[in-house]
């Protein structure tokens, strides 16, 4: 990939240093499926490391991977970088990065993505250093997964004979189901769930706890009639 020529100048602070901007001007998604599938991803995610400090997971993050020209950026959906601090951050400054591209990219194709903006992010994603790029195409219900191939940058990779993907760096497993919706299974074989079936979940399972809590009150209740019946008989429950 070749470099775009910088600028003579940009913008710089009071002390002047060059500024980074944290927004490009673009929005988060481009409709509300779009940014369900964001979410969805990165919570998912940030759920399954949850126990890790050593994962960095963000969404729509502008990342600079070149000290000094703020005009080479992208802000991928999701990116990973393992082994790396988690923590918040106003962008991903590579360079105060230990030097650390993100490991894994993930993109979902809206309306307005061409083509052209594709194959632009594989080329700017491979020659950066992604060692995984996984695309989703939720309109056409494709997927498209490009793995590092050493020395030769990012390169497509085929579904399994299964019919999934496999992410190698993150454990998890991509999968069309009949309707080519896009799940994402866990290394511990259990499905990511959008918050909305997270919500719905937790709520059978309050109401199952309260159905129970009721039977079980009920239960005690006509033990203890039971029991004072017996009393009232002249009958020890408690030697029964």
């Amino acid at each position: 990939m070749v470099l775009p020529i910088a600028p003579p100048e940009f913008e710089t602070d009071a002390a002047g240093a060059i500024v980074y901007p944290v927004d490009n001007g673009e929005p988060l998604a481009n409709d509300t499926e779009h940014l369900e599938w964001i979410t969805f991803l990165k919570n998912g995610l940030e759920d399954w490391f949850a126990d890790r400090e050593d994962v960095f997971v963000a969404a729509d993050l502008l990342w600079y991977p070149v000290e000094g020209r703020p005009d080479i950026s992208k802000a991928p959906d999701v990116m990973v970088v393992l082994n790396h601090p988690a923590g918040h951050r106003e962008s991903y400054q590579q360079w105060k990065e230990n030097g650390r591209p993100p490991n894994v990219v993930v993109e979902f194709l809206s309306k307005s993505n061409t083509a052209e903006e594709i194959l632009d992010k594989l080329d700017f994603y491979s020659a950066m250093g992604c060692d995984e790029f996984f695309v989703y195409d939720y309109r056409r219900g494709k997927f498209h997964a490009y793995l590092r191939d050493r020395g030769a940058g990012l390169r497509a990779r085929a579904r399994s004979v299964d019919g999934t993907w496999d992410s190698p760096l993150l454990g998890v497993t991509f999968g069309l189901d009949a309707s080519e919706q896009l799940w994402v299974r866990r290394p511990d074989g259990k499905l990511m769930e959008t918050q909305r079936q997270i919500w719905k979940r937790a709520e059978a399972e309050a109401k199952r706890a309260e159905v129970e809590a009721q039977r079980a009150e009920a239960e005690a209740a006509k033990a203890a009639r039971l029991a004072a019946k017996l009393r009232e008989m002249g009958i020890d429950p408690d030697a029964l």
